[in-house]
């Protein structure tokens, strides 16, 4: 309490949830420095980043982040306003659109490689063949299946975001 009133009290902003920013952005210089800018001085840091191909002068930029709901609106509406975004969209991690796919290698030693019996995932591979394990699905499902196999021994695992389909992409 002050001498005038009640002391405001700004709400909580939320827990804080795992979310899938898709970036289209130009293909020139200064826009991935520009769009890390705007989670740097959000202090919001990346759980991953990676962009793909450039097509017609615009390329994909996938980063993972985590956030409260009021923040990951705040970086999207940010993000839209950039000169160098053409488009952006946010999903949350769990959203059935966001989907993964990882290459996992296992030691030869490792045997046959089976994904968790209720992985909602598709794979291929045989590491006791010396080949390396594709697996795809949505994100939370490839990250639990890349888990199971680290735990059984994986040296190495690269996993990248899928890019969203065009129509689900909406103009800044």
């Amino acid at each position: 309490m002050t001498a005038v009133g009640p002391v405001a009290v700004e709400p909580a902003p939320g827990p804080d949830r795992r979310w899938v920013a898709f970036v289209a952005g130009a293909d020139a210089t200064g826009t991935l420095t520009a769009l890390t800018g705007v989670f740097s001085t959000r202090g919001v840091s990346f759980d991953s980043l990676t962009t793909g191909d450039v097509a017609d002068g615009v390329g994909l930029i996938v980063v993972t982040f985590t956030a409260s709901e009021r923040r990951q609106r705040l970086l999207l509406r940010t993000l839209r306003r950039l000169a160098a975004v053409r488009s952006a969209e946010v999903r949350a991690v769990g959203d059935p659109a966001v989907r993964a796919a990882a290459v996992v290698h296992l030691p030869r030693a490792s045997g046959p490689f089976v994904p968790p019996d209720d992985a909602a995932v598709r794979w291929s591979g045989d590491p006791a063949a010396g080949q390396a394990v594709l697996v795809e699905g949505p994100l939370p499902e490839v990250e639990r299946v890349v888990a199971a196999a680290r735990a059984r021994g994986a040296d190495s695992a690269a996993t990248v975001v899928l890019p969203l389909p065009a129509a689900e992409f909406t103009e800044p």
